[in-house]
C-alpha cells in the first residue's frame, strides 16, 4: 500500500503518465485486499480448543471405563481409522485381524476385552484426502504440517516391525493423562492414524517420549505393509 501510494503520486504529478498512475492505484487495492485477508482461514487457537474438546471426551471415556491398554491402530474400513484400546494394561493384543474387531464401544478382540474409539485424528486424516499410493513419510508431514500445522517437521523411521515418528515443535498440547498414556497425545495418535492408513494394516503405539521441542512417538507395524 505505500509503494502504491507513493508511486502513483509520483507517476501522476512528476511523470504525468496515467498507466503508472493506474499501476500504483492497483498496488495500493492490492495491499488493502491482502491487510484484509486473514493468515489462517481457521484460526490456530480455535482449532486447537475443538481439538482439545474432542480429547475431553476420550478422556472421559476412558476413565469411567477404567481402559489403560496401548491403543491398536485399525485401518480404515469407510475411510475412517480407529483405535482398539483394551481395558487391561498390559493387554497382549496379539495379530489382531481388522475385520475381527466390531467397531462399537464395548467389545472384545483376541479374547480381550476393549473399547473401539474414533480419534479425533481419525476425521483429519479422512478429511486430508491422502492419497492411497502416498508414502508413509510423505502422509505425515502432508497431514501433521500442512493441513493441520499441527508441527513444525516430521521424521519418519522403519526398522522391521518398528515404525518412529519424530516430531518437532508440536503445537497442540494434550493434558489428558489417560489419552496421553493409551492414545499418545494429541499428535503422536494422530501419527498413529496416518499410519494406520497409509500401511493398511493394524498400527500398535508403543508410547513416546518427549524432550524439549520434540516428541517421538513409538508404533508396531502389526502386519507387514505391501
Amino acid at each position: 500500500m505505500s509503494f502504491g501510494a507513493v508511486f502513483a503520486g509520483y507517476s501522476y504529478a512528476v511523470l504525468s503518465s496515467v498507466p503508472l498512475t493506474a499501476l500504483g492505484l492497483a498496488c495500493v487495492i492490492l495491499g488493502s485486499t491482502l491487510l484484509m485477508v486473514p493468515g489462517s482461514a481457521v484460526p490456530a487457537r480455535e482449532v486447537r480448543a475443538m481439538m482439545e474438546g474432542c480429547l475431553v471426551n476420550v478422556e472421559a471415556l476412558l476413565e469411567e471405563l477404567d481402559a489403560r491398554g496401548k491403543a491398536v491402530y485399525m485401518p480404515p474400513t469407510d475411510g475412517r481409522v480407529y483405535a482398539f484400546v483394551p481395558f487391561p494394561e498390559n493387554a497382549n493384543v496379539g495379530e489382531l485381524d481388522p475385520g475381527s474387531v466390531p467397531r462399537r464401544v464395548f467389545t472384545e478382540a483376541g479374547g480381550v476385552r476393549g473399547v473401539t474409539i474414533f480419534p479425533p485424528g481419525s476425521e483429519v486424516v479422512r478429511l486430508s484426502l491422502l492419497p492411497e499410493e502416498a508414502g508413509a513419510e510423505d502422509a505425515l508431514s502432508r497431514v501433521l504440517v500442512d493441513f493441520i500445522e499441527a508441527v513444525e517437521s516430521v521424521k519418519y523411521v522403519r526398522r522391521g516391525a518398528e515404525a518412529v515418528v519424530e516430531l518437532s515443535r508440536p503445537r497442540i498440547a494434550s493434558e489428558q493423562p489417560r489419552v496421553n498414556g493409551s492414545l499418545g497425545s494429541f499428535s503422536v495418535s494422530v501419527a498413529g492414524c496416518v499410519l494406520a492408513y497409509v500401511l493398511r494394516c493394524p498400527v500398535h503405539f508403543k508410547g513416546e517420549e518427549a524432550s524439549g521441542g520434540r516428541v517421538v512417538g513409538y508404533f508396531e507395524v502389526r502386519v507387514a505393509d505391501g
